[in-house]
């Protein structure tokens, strides 16, 4: 799967008399991700990592910008076609309790994407469905409902369905955020074990640092809708380049033990209905000097190692 320029802009109402100004929730994001990969995004709250994930599984429409699937534009594809793209990229929710319809037994939840779909004679559903739990880990619990169950067990029957229809693709959108630390360490184990059984490649969004480091192949660090640096997962947490990178692996409780740590964050989020001149990061940045403030960085580098950063890119 592939992102192109993705951009999506919102227009937000600034009151009565101030008319509608565009809010720039995504802005020319660029990425790519390989079968049996992790490619990892993560930033601040607000940076735009969620609307990425809903333009990704064309639940909501791009201003500007494609995202290809296998070479085909996904915003293009009708019919068949768009329905084949449906089975092919899952997404597992933050919330597993919320993602589960709480009137349906865990055998009505995964035995209905396969009736969707038509992969199977209904004959065969009790079968497929005991198999997909087998593999979460869970065992003769088809006729329970999802309130008789601990959260760890909720995403586990959450993954079982995005298995269900044996997709290429998952998006995975903070799935650990809501489980304490023993149950997300056995979810972080059950998604690295599928990636390298089942060669699904994964878009993982998280705000957990030691998370992405330990599944992650390639990471995109996202700042008010823009990615800031991409490279591969053990380039970025060895030798980070953009600033706001640095300061978010400081900030991570000995994620690097012995690296030096920079300076919190100084100030607030810049509005994105008011964005500074120059590079966005530039009224927080510990390492500002002058070309910042007039000169937008651009994203730069030899590939797969990206970054939008004057320390690094010649104007």
């Amino acid at each position: 799967m592939e992102a192109r320029g993705l951009q999506k802009t919102y227009s937000v109402s600034r009151g009565v008399f101030g008319g509608h100004a565009a809010l720039r929730a995504v802005d020319g994001v660029d990425f790519k991700v390989a079968a049996n990969h992790v490619f990892s995004l993560v930033g601040e709250s607000g940076c735009g990592k969620s609307t990425v994930a809903r333009l990704l599984l064309r639940l909501t429409n791009p201003t500007g910008g494609q995202v290809l699937h296998k070479g085909s534009d996904v915003f293009a594809l009708k019919g068949d076609d768009l329905k084949a793209f449906r089975r092919s990229v899952q997404i597992i929710f933050q919330d597993p309790f919320a993602s589960l319809n709480p009137r349906r037994t865990v055998y009505e939840t995964l035995s209905e994407p396969m009736k969707i779909h038509g992969l199977a004679d209904k004959s065969a559903f009790p079968d497929r469905v005991r198999d997909l739990l087998k593999t979460v880990g869970m065992v003769d619990v088809m006729d329970r409902y999802p309130h008789e169950f601990s959260g760890g067990q909720r995403q586990r029957i959450c993954i079982a369905r995005a298995l269900a229809v044996s997709p290429e693709v998952i998006v995975a959108d903070e799935p650990l955020s809501s489980l304490d630390v023993s149950i997300q360490a056995q979810i972080l184990n059950l998604l690295i074990e599928l990636k390298e059984t089942t060669g699904l490649a994964f878009v993982f969004i998280s705000h957990d640092l030691r998370v992405v480091r330990y599944l992650s192949d390639f990471v995109g660090v996202m700042y008010l809708g823009k990615i800031v640096e991409r490279a591969p997962a053990v380039e970025l947490f060895d030798s980070p380049l953009h600033p706001y990178t640095e300061v978010l692996l400081a900030a991570a409780p000995e994620l690097v033990p012995g690296r030096k740590k920079e300076p919190p964050l100084q100030g607030e989020v810049p509005s994105p209905l008011d964005m500074p001149s120059g590079c966005p990061f530039h009224p927080r940045c510990p390492k500002v000097f002058e070309p910042c403030s007039r000169i937008t960085p651009e994203l730069r580098g030899d590939a797969p190692r990206a970054v939008a950063c004057h320390l690094h890119n010649a104007y």
